[in-house]
C-alpha cells in the first residue's frame, strides 16, 4: 500500500490510472468500515503532491455531496453522475468499485496497446529505411529506372496518406471536443472496433442508475425529474429530458426507447414484464452487471484485434518491397532473353 499511495500521489496532473487508484482506494476504505468522510481526509493527508484531496474536502466541509466534491478527480460527466446517483440511493460503494474497475482495465489496456505496437513499429521503420536503401544504393547499381519510379510512387502515396490521416484525426477530435457529452457518446458508439465497447459501458451505468433509483422507490417520471438536474448536454440528462417531452406529448415510453440509439434494448424488455417494483429493480442492477462484464471482455477483445491488424500491414509493405524489387528485375531478365 506504501508503494501504491507514492506512485499515485506523486504526479501532479491526474491521469486515467491515478483516477482509477483512487475511485478503488475509496471503496475499499468505504468496504472495510470507513465513513466515506474520514476516507477522504485519509487521502487527504496521504495526497502531498497536487492536493486535490485537500480541495474534496474543502467541498465536504462547506456542505456539498461527495459525489459533487469529487469532481476534481475529472472524471467524465457520466461517472460524475452515476455517483451521484449511487450516493442519493445507497450505493455508492459499489458505483466506485465498478467505476474504478472500468478506468483501471481502461489504463491498462492502454499500456498493453503500446508495448504491443513497439515490435511492429520496428519492423515498419526497419522496412522503410529499406526501400531508402534500395533506392539510393541497390537500384542504382542495377539501373532499374522502373524500380525507382515505383519506390517514388510509394512513398508519394504513404506521404499523401499519412497527411490525410493526420488531417482526418485532428478534425475529428477537434469536432467531437466541442459536442456535449451526448451527441459525442451518439457519435463514439457508431465508430467501428470501439464503438460498442463503449455504447456496452453507456448502458452499464444507466441501468446501474436505474436499478438504484428504482430500489429507492421511484418511478420513471420522478427519475427523469431528478435527472435534469445533471449537466446540461450529459447522457443522463439528455435522455431524461427527451423522455419527460415525449411523455408529456403522449408517445409510447417503449417507443422513446426504441428511438434512443444508446439505451439497451433489455431495458424495454424488463419494463414489459410487468413484475413488481422491486423485482424490476433487481432485474436492472442483473443486466447492467452483465454489461459491465461485457464491457471488460469488449475491451480485451480490442486489445486482441490490434496486433493482427497490425502484422497484416507490415505484409503488405513487405509485398509491396518484393514487387518493387523483383518486377523490375523480372522485365529486364525479360528483356535480355
Amino acid at each position: 500500500m506504501k508503494i501504491l499511495t507514492k506512485n499515485i500521489f506523486s504526479v501532479k496532473e491526474i491521469n486515467s490510472v491515478q483516477q482509477a487508484e483512487y475511485l478503488l482506494i475509496l471503496s475499499k476504505l468505504m468496504h472495510n468500515g470507513f465513513p466515506i468522510r474520514d476516507a477522504i481526509n485519509s487521502m487527504r493527508m496521504m495526497d502531498k503532491g497536487n492536493r486535490v484531496f485537500d480541495k474534496i474536502y474543502q467541498d465536504l466541509q462547506n456542505g456539498q455531496m461527495v459525489s459533487v466534491a469529487l469532481k476534481h478527480l475529472e472524471l467524465s460527466q457520466v461517472i460524475n453522475n452515476q455517483l451521484i446517483i449511487a450516493q442519493s440511493n445507497g450505493g455508492l460503494q459499489k458505483a466506485l468499485f465498478q467505476s474504478g474497475i472500468i478506468l483501471k482495465n481502461k489504463a491498462r489496456q492502454k499500456e498493453k496497446l503500446k508495448d504491443l505496437l513497439a515490435y511492429p513499429l520496428v519492423i515498419l521503420s526497419f522496412l522503410f529505411i529499406l526501400l531508402i536503401g534500395m533506392k539510393f544504393y541497390i537500384i542504382p547499381q542495377m539501373d532499374l529506372s522502373q524500380g525507382s519510379k515505383m519506390i517514388d510512387a510509394f512513398f508519394m502515396g504513404l506521404v499523401i496518406l499519412s497527411i490525410m490521416s493526420v488531417i482526418f484525426v485532428v478534425g475529428f477530435i477537434y469536432r467531437i471536443r466541442r459536442m456535449d457529452e451526448y451527441t459525442r457518446a451518439n457519435l463514439i458508439i457508431r465508430l467501428p472496433i470501439i464503438g460498442n465497447t463503449y455504447l456496452s459501458f453507456y448502458q452499464f451505468m444507466i441501468l446501474q442508475g436505474l436499478g438504484m433509483q428504482v430500489a429507492s422507490g421511484l418511478n420513471l417520471y420522478e427519475i427523469c425529474t431528478s435527472s435534469q438536474i445533471f449537466k446540461s448536454g450529459s447522457i443522463q440528462a439528455t435522455i431524461a429530458n427527451d423522455f419527460i417531452n415525449g411523455l408529456n406529448s403522449g408517445k409510447d415510453i417503449y417507443q422513446l426507447i426504441n428511438d434512443d440509439a444508446i439505451l439497451p434494448n433489455e431495458l424495454k424488455m424488463i419494463l414489459q414484464s410487468g413484475d413488481e417494483t422491486r423485482n424490476i429493480a433487481q432485474d436492472l442492477i442483473l443486466m447492467s452487471e452483465l454489461k459491465f462484464d461485457e464491457t471488460q471482455k469488449k475491451l480485451k477483445r480490442i486489445l486482441n484485434m490490434i496486433q493482427p491488424i497490425l502484422f497484416a500491414i507490415i505484409a503488405m509493405v513487405i509485398v509491396i518491397t518484393y514487387l518493387i524489387v523483383l518486377l523490375p528485375v523480372y522485365g529486364m531478365m525479360k528483356g535480355m532473353s
